[in-house]
């Protein structure tokens, strides 16, 4: 194909995102996958590699802009972007290295493919190979793909694997008449939030625009088991457990009734999208309402329904929403024109990577850990729960300005206070969470010393 075709809505939006990145931050964009090929022939790894490129149009897809359009161009061949390194490995650390110093590097939005490779051999013999997808072309649901469908071709380079929907195919689905309803349905979601809902005041930045952020991650095993287990006793599932939590903590910092989130959502739920090697992530708004009255039960399952109705609406062609919101504003004066951080101030996103957990595993401590040094761009504030091997990673960011330090750990202790209490007593109102945060919490879902962020400490 040599002509240029729209963007699917997923890598719009993922467009509209990166390109309000400042200039030495872009490298944020980048995605880090690291392969093992420790016993695979090289004969076979080129040829696996040739399958899955010639199979997945994003890599060997091109972006280019007419007009601040962006469009794709995908090529029937382009050069591997792989430099191949044959070298002694001393070290366990070697391919994490590797990995991490290449995504260090931006890619560029335009001018070539999207992805980087760095494939390591020793001897003549394929060690790993190290790769940075830009999110431009990929998720990251679509990097754990390419790995699972590496090794099967790896294997059996005459394997058959599932039929998938391509970028291309599904952008001109998305704009095609027989979606025609889904899009009028999303505009009419969007314009129940465009200048009523949206949060006012808010400390958003302008394209390219830096300011100070403050960084907090909890890291428990046994969050994971507890959070799992409240999700089975309510009916709803771990994120909105978490993302209700997150509400509740939010909406007494902020002195207000309802929070909107921008909730994460990956668009997968058709059956012919499951296999898609593609970006097709994109925030939505959601409204939650919080009662102080309401038990932990309905505040949850409140939450959970409002998630519900929001994700029917997550697939939606960002540039006719900016167009909205600049027609929703009228004469209002905003004080920059960086629609993508205007309408999405307030994160929260929940990935689950999988893997098994340690079967009978000692337990172990919860760890409370302040970055150094947070993204200097971006949201407000923003929620990334990752959960990888039975193993929760709760990180919260925020403008200094909005939640200071102590705010960032109520509202993790609020998240965790009350995951077990929807566990041992849901009917206890949101009044009696927030009696009750400065009781202590096991040792295992979050630390009895919290210690002080490094800028305070110092």
């Amino acid at each position: 194909m040599s002509g240029e075709t729209p963007l699917s809505y997923g890598q719009l939006y993922s467009w509209r995102e990166i390109e309000t990145y400042p200039a030495g931050w872009r490298m944020e964009a980048n995605i880090p996958a690291t392969w093992d090929l420790r016993g695979i022939p090289a004969a076979r790894v080129d040829e696996a590699l040739r399958l899955l490129i010639e199979r997945h149009e994003p890599l060997r897809t091109t972006y280019h802009v007419r007009d601040g359009v962006p469009s794709q161009r995908v090529h029937t061949r382009l050069p591997q972007p792989i430099e191949r390194v044959d070298k002694v490995i001393t070290s366990y650390s070697e391919p994490d290295r590797m990995t991490a110093e290449l995504v260090a590097t931006p890619i560029a939005m335009t001018g070539g493919p999207c992805w980087r490779g760095v494939l390591v051999s020793m001897h003549g013999e394929p060690m790993f190979l190290s790769l940075s997808f830009s999110h431009l072309i990929l998720d990251i649901w679509s990097t754990l793909e390419l790995e699972r469908q590496f090794h099967v071709l790896a294997a059996d380079p005459a394997a058959e694997l599932p039929a998938t929907v391509s970028p291309v195919e599904l952008a001109r689905a998305q704009r095609g008449d027989a979606q025609a309803g889904r899009r009028r349905a999303a505009e009419r979601y969007w314009g129940t939030f465009i200048g009523s809902r949206l949060p006012g005041g808010w400390p958003t930045l302008p394209f390219d625009g830096t300011a100070n952020r403050i960084q907090v991650t909890l890291h428990s095993r046994a969050l994971t088991e507890a959070t799992n287990a409240a999700a089975g006793a309510h009916a709803t599932t771990a994120a909105t457990v978490l993302m209700s939590l997150v509400a509740a903590g939010l909406s007494r910092h902020l002195g207000t009734g309802q929070v909107l989130l921008n909730l994460m959502f990956n668009n997968r739920l058709a059956a012919e999208l499951k296999q898609t090697v593609g970006t097709l992530n994109q925030l939505i708004p959601v409204l939650v309402d919080v009662d102080q009255h309401a038990s932990l039960a309905a505040h949850t399952k409140h939450a959970h329904w409002a998630a519900v109705k929001a994700y029917r609406h997550s697939s939606y062609d960002t540039d006719r929403v900016f167009q909205l919101a600049r027609e929703g504003a009228g004469d209002v004066t905003t004080a920059h024109d960086c629609w993508f951080n205007h309408l999405f101030p307030c994160w929260f996103n929940y990935l689950d990577l999988g893997g098994a957990a340690e079967q009978n595993a000692a337990p172990e401590p919860a760890v409370l850990e302040w970055a150094p040094r947070a993204r200097q761009y971006g949201q407000p504030f923003d929620t990334r729960v990752t959960v990888r091997n039975g193993h929760t990673q709760l990180q919260l960011r925020a403008d200094p300005a909005l939640l200071d330090a102590d705010a960032l750990t109520d509202v993790l202790r609020t998240v965790v206070h009350g995951t077990l209490m929807a566990l041992t007593n849901p009917e206890a109102s949101l009044a009696d969470l927030t009696a009750c945060l400065a009781g202590d919490l096991p040792a295992a879902v979050f630390p009895g010393d919290v210690a002080e962020p490094p800028w305070l400490a110092a």
